[in-house]
């Protein structure tokens, strides 16, 4: 992986940028697909080539993997469209059957094959099973590859016959460009032939596999094809190489993928009719107890088939998901993905999509590590919240209407304009009122605010006029025991274990107890941010409520508790509650995301209040680990960026050395340094006044 000072070499002006496309590009694909899928570069692919040129592109069940950019053509325009093209490409093997593969309906199908010994198979996929029908399964893998896409293709531009206008003015330039595009499958066989030692696939192709290109072929043509492909080629005495190719993930894999969503329906099944039969159990049980009907019989006998079968089918589905895992990566279903830039400050430049941040909702498990339950926050906030609330609703209304058909104003209303000149052409008296002015009637102000979810928010603040000298910085607690009312251990602790080893001696429950006395810093962010968000809720501005983690420059972590616009009702308040400390610091990327958010609200006042326990770091966070400067440069950068977007910015953190960092950060009457916890909803309160008073 580059590191920022060895970022690649700028490609020409002409080029396409992946992260410049993957917002269009991945709303196509949802179009195209009825499903979300990550855009991501080609360099991401499991076992991927490093080189961030690498032209490959590939897929898996819920991500495109393309190039990081496009050069191949002297047009940007049409470097974007290859792009289209491309994922087009990738996503009608999903759409045209190639993962529905059958090996029984192969055999059936294809007379040579059913002549051939089938191979035993253990959780194997059906195409990996046709494969092991040869003696070099990898050729036959690599000519399915090829030969599968050139039916693909052609199945592509049926459907869609507007992607065919975009094939041929790829075609058009293919000879005048400086890397020629592999439409069909002529550039495939090409390489294919070159990395076989000059084998004569092209001439088996154009003999066995002419006919899948034909409208109505099928996966079972591509395989027929490949079949008598592999007959014509088996007395070459001299086995061509079988390393693998640096396609991306192997057809059996993502089969395996296609298969696994088949699974889960079936456990859906299931389920449903445990369901079922449940309430009609307790229904019949009802009947019997009231003396109308005997105890059910059958109905139990049904009951525990049905629950074996769909526990061997749930230790299946967590098997195969775990494996998959393994090979292709962790899948993201629930959350979407976007790049964004980041500014190098060793280089004075902008690294292009140099961080992948995913956004997804908060989980409200009330069982979740580190949450709290609703209820008790509700509790917590209601002394204070009721007093912010009052001083909020004494704002004056900071918004501007136009309001139409007025006597006397700053513009001509054109509507009114247009009824009047029809009002005296049918002779009738028009309305004089054909003026328009704007005017203070509501409050348009839309609000982010950005809580920071890293690991150090787990921190208890002790909050003590004299702290113990043993203390840690940042008002960490002191390392000296507080008093308990469990006795102590009679032995002594075993370092190795996190628990005492006589259990019997130690008071678990009090001591947990005893914890949750303790404040920690997570604890004051989620209180103050419920606070402001009644008192917003009181006056009618728009706001949204997100989180941030993450650790590394792929894997930024944007966390959904309340969108700009939607109701605040007791999914958000579940939401603020499940709002628990998660990993590192990457502030640069979520405040890019942020300001996306604001510019989508469309209000006429934007306003983005961070808070925060700490300076931005990450295990990547610029060249060297642990260093601080480029942290705090690139998030300088974005705070500069959500400025020059017309957005008022602020920073709150409780870390008592923040004026190091956040002078350097933010302007001087942006940010603010908390002392004590109990004044963070206080210093909320006071900025956002400050902040949206017009």
């Amino acid at each position: 992986m580059n590191s920022p000072s060895q970022a690649p070499t700028e490609p020409p002006e002409s080029a396409a940028h992946l992260a410049d496309v993957q917002p269009s590009l991945a709303l196509f694909a949802e179009g195209i697909a009825g499903r979300y899928h990550h855009i991501r570069p080609a360099t991401d692919l499991p076992d991927g080539n490093p080189d961030p040129a690498h032209d490959n592109a590939s897929h898996d069940a819920g991500a495109l993997y393309l190039p990081t950019t496009i050069d191949w053509f002297p047009s940007q325009t049409l470097n974007a469209a290859a792009y289209r093209l491309t994922a087009l490409y990738q996503l009608g093997f999903r759409e045209f059957g190639t993962y529905r593969f059958d090996i029984a309906v192969a055999r059936d199908r294809i007379a040579a094959l059913g002549l051939r010994e089938p191979p035993a198979a253990h959780r194997e996929s059906d195409i990996a099973i046709f494969f092991a029908h040869f003696e070099l399964p990898e050729l036959a893998r690599r000519l399915f590859h090829v030969i599968e896409m050139a039916r693909v293709r052609a199945a592509v531009v049926r459907r869609y016959p507007g992607a065919d206008r975009y094939r041929r003015a790829l075609l058009d330039v293919r000879l005048g460009s400086k890397q020629a595009y592999s439409d069909g499958i002529a550039g495939e066989v090409e390489r294919l032939e070159a990395a076989l030692e000059g084998l004569p696939v092209a001439s088996a192709f154009a003999l066995h596999a002419g006919g899948v290109a034909d409208a109505g072929a099928d996966v079972y043509d591509s395989a027929a094809a490949v079949t008598a492909c592999m007959d014509s080629l088996e007395f070459y005495p001299e086995p061509p190489d079988e390393a693998g190719s640096s396609e991306g993930p192997q057809l059996e894999w993502l089969q395996r993928q296609t298969r696994l969503e088949d699974w889960d329906e079936d456990l859906a099944d299931l389920d449903a009719k445990l369901l079922s039969l449940a309430v009609a159990e307790a229904l019949e049980e009802g009947e019997a107890a009231a003396g109308e009907a005997d105890r059910p019989g059958d109905l139990r006998d049904t009951d525990a088939d049905l629950a074996a079968e769909r526990d061997a089918l749930k230790r299946r589905i967590d098997m195969e998901r775990s494996t998959l895992a393994r090979m292709l990566g962790e899948q993201r279903e629930d959350a979407r993905s976007f790049l964004y830039d980041e500014w190098d400050c060793h280089s004075q430049r902008y690294l292009r999509g140099w961080c992948r941040l995913f956004e997804e909702r908060l989980h409200t498990d009330p069982n979740a590590l580190g949450g709290r339950d609703p209820d008790e926050l509700l509790t917590a906030v209601r002394p204070l919240a009721h007093a912010v609330r009052r001083r909020f609703e004494q704002i004056r209304p900071s918004g501007y209407r136009r309001q139409a058909k007025v006597s006397d104003g700053d513009e001509l209303d054109l509507d009114s304009i247009v009824a009047a000149r029809s009002d005296l052409r049918v002779g009738v008296s028009p309305d004089e009122r054909v003026y328009s002015r704007r005017e203070r009637l509501r409050r348009d102000v839309g609000a982010v605010f950005l809580v920071d979810l890293s690991a150090s928010t787990d921190d208890v603040l002790m909050e003590l006029e004299e702290p113990s000298a043993r203390g840690s910085a940042r008002g960490l607690p002191s390392l000296e025991e507080p008093e308990s009312t469990a006795p102590a251990p009679s032995d002594p602790q075993d370092l190795r274990d996190p628990y005492f080893d006589e259990d019997e001696e130690w008071d678990f429950e009090a001591r947990r107890l005893e914890d949750a006395e303790r404040r920690r810093i997570i604890d004051i962010q989620r209180e103050a941010v419920l606070t402001m968000s009644g008192a917003l809720e009181a006056i009618g501005d728009q706001y949204g409520i997100y989180g941030f983690s993450g650790y590394g420059r792929d894997c930024v972590e944007f966390f959904v508790a309340k969108e700009l616009g939607q109701a605040y009702d007791r999914s958000v308040l579940e939401a603020l509650a499940a709002m628990t400390p998660k990993r590192s610091t990457r502030m640069g990327p979520a405040i890019r995301h942020s300001i996306r958010k604001l510019e989508a609200a469309g209000t006429a006042l934007k306003v983005l209040m961070i808070v925060s326990d700490g300076f931005p770091q990450d295990c990547d966070y610029g060249p060297e680990r642990g260093e601080h400067e480029y942290g705090v440069q690139d998030t300088a950068k974005a705070l500069r960026e959500a400025e020059a977007a017309g957005i008022e910015t602020f920073c709150v953190t409780v870390d008592r050395s923040g004026h190091d960092y956040l002078r350097r950060m933010c302007p001087e009457d942006r940010y603010m340094v908390i002392e004590e916890s109990h004044e963070l909803p206080e210093a909320l309160e006071k900025a956002y006044r400050q902040l949206t008073r017009l």
